[in-house]
């Protein structure tokens, strides 16, 4: 495997999950490639939503990469500063495809929480002329051909002014929860309104898998309902799961990204299993499925 910390700013990184290439199979197959992005609230990135989600999707023979973005209060509105950190990432793997065996058109971003707006911002604005135009590439550089999205925020919630709220304490120098979402502590109803990410849905929006818990204390489940009805509503696929049981930050729900008894929820985990086969259709390509047949004495 190849794995590299790409710095993309000071305060922003990128860690390389890439899969060995085999000379026995699979040779000089072109893999769809997951960005994944980690929750926190937009104030820190959780470890258990991100090498074990990279390494989840190494095992069914997929590369992937995790967005370390700016976090702990370094700046304000993180969320936009994200997405910037986010397209700069889809950018740098593109453009380091052929290097990496990487294929440029199945690139799929995963989400959890904070990182599930993350990644529902990225499927729904990578076609922005502005982001484009400020990392010197088109659109098409950016694009996002698949997102999985797991418990996503999918409307920021206005905090009271001076409020703290989840995660300060993961931070050195605490910004307001406002601050931290929205720029300004006092954000007026325009500001909330252009974080509803349900107002930026449309035909460029890619095929989206949504999952989540009824349960869920933290992220209102109506949140991922709203946006499954948001893409059918412009006829864009998707498919939704809705788990009864189940608190909020389950991840993979097994041991291997469970921090306390009540993490360990096997039932969640079958959405692993569900996603891997909502993908299938869109990433098994019978062209290039198996690669080039090897030569010598490893063709068997």
């Amino acid at each position: 495997m190849n794995c590299q910390n790409i710095k993309l700013s000071s305060t922003a990184s990128l860690d390389t999950y890439f899969l060995h290439n085999s000379e026995e199979y699979n040779v000089e197959k072109k893999r769809p490639v997951v960005l994944v992005l980690p929750g926190g609230g937009y104030a820190f990135t959780s470890d258990r939503e991100a090498e074990p989600i990279a390494l989840k999707f190494n095992s069914i023979g997929l590369h992937a990469a995790i967005l370390w973005y700016t976090v702990c209060d370094q700046v304000k509105d993180v969320p936009e500063h994200s997405f910037q950190e986010a397209m700069k990432a889809v950018l740098w793997i593109r453009r380091h495809a052929k290097e990496y065996l990487i294929d440029p058109d199945r690139v799929i971003v995963c989400g959890f929480s904070a990182g599930g707006h993350l990644c529902v911002q990225c499927a729904v604005r990578w076609q922005e002329e502005e982001i484009a135009k400020s990392l010197g590439c088109t659109s098409g550089d950016l694009k996002i051909n698949l997102a999985i999205a797991g418990y996503p925020v999918v409307r920021l919630p206005k905090a009271p002014k001076g409020d703290l709220g989840f995660g300060a304490e993961c931070c050195p120098h605490p910004n307001t929860t406002n601050e931290r979402y929205f720029g300004t502590d006092d954000p007026d109803d325009a500001d909330v309104e252009d974080k509803n990410l349900l107002n930026k849905v449309g035909i460029h929006t890619p095929p989206m898998f949504i999952w989540h818990t009824y349960e869920d204390q933290l992220v209102p489940v109506m949140d991922a309902v709203e946006l499954a009805a948001k893409m059918k509503e412009h006829n864009r696929p998707f498919e939704l799961h809705i788990f009864e049981k189940g608190e909020h930050g389950l991840a993979l729900g097994d041991r291997t990204t469970a921090r306390k008894w009540s993490h360990m929820n096997f039932h969640i985990g079958h959405w692993f299993e569900l996603c891997e086969e909502w993908m299938r259709d869109y990433i098994d390509v019978p062209e290039d499925m198996f690669g080039k047949y090897p030569k010598g004495r490893n063709a068997k």
